[in-house]
């Protein structure tokens, strides 16, 4: 083995009121609110890039 360690770094949000598009915040989100990353694209797509709205779309319950 070479020793060579690949290390991922975790997608961290730049805002945390906004969800990007990139495949990696929506995997991001998609762990954050326990559901679908093609749910949270769909919401995304539909009321806007805003956490609060897209929970409200989804039905998760709670600001923040």
């Amino acid at each position: 083995m070479s020793g060579l360690t690949v290390m991922a770094k975790e997608y961290e949000p730049p805002d945390l009121s906004e969800i990007e598009s990139k495949p990696e915040a929506l995997d991001f989100w998609a762990r954050t609110l326990e559901t679908d990353p093609e749910k949270i694209r769909r919401a995304v797509k539909k009321v806007g890039p805003m956490v609060d709205k897209v929970k409200q779309e989804l039905g998760i319950g709670g600001a923040g």
